[in-house]
């Protein structure tokens, strides 16, 4: 199996071997900090650092934004996922919005750590005051000026 990996991949995982090629961008190696997972990146050997095209990155963004999830998700994320749509790889992430944007791009995903997502979700905010729903991004209800929180606006089956 290809896979391009997010951190939380190489923090997790144990076994690289079943691997056939493993993909990441550098903001992913930035991101590995800790000493005993630098080890094990470093000893990883079908691993390849790799740059998505803009083109990619910005069909990502286009799609994060749909569903709410863009402020959510770091650049390293954001390249993880335009690698896995571009190369047409697996994505491999624990991270809840990263799987939820491979659903809504047609990505295949895997779950190391914890339990992929069931459902791929479009977030909005939502005025408990004046009871309006806003597209994410928005933070304070123009209407009646109260703080906005996110709402699952549409849940369907993965």
């Amino acid at each position: 199996m290809k896979v391009v990996m997010d951190t939380t991949g190489i923090i997790y995982a144990t076994d690289f071997s079943r691997f056939e090629e493993i993909v990441v961008p550098p903001e992913v190696v930035e991101e590995v900090k800790d000493l005993a997972s630098r080890l094990k990146l470093a000893s990883i050997k079908n691993i390849r650092v790799e740059e998505p095209s803009k083109e990619s990155v910005e069909k990502v963004k286009e799609v994060a934004k749909k569903t709410g999830d863009l402020a959510r998700l770091s650049q390293a994320d954001l390249k993880v996922l335009a690698l896995g749509y571009e190369k047409g790889y697996v994505v491999v992430s624990d991270d809840r919005n990263v799987q939820n944007i491979c659903c809504f791009l047609g990505i295949r995903f895997l779950s190391i750590f914890s339990p992929r997502i069931r459902k791929k979700i479009v977030w909005k905010e939502y005025c408990d005051s004046c009871k309006r729903v806003f597209d994410v991004g928005t933070k304070v209800c123009p209407v009646c000026g109260r703080k906005l929180r996110r709402i699952r606006w549409r849940a369907k089956p993965v």
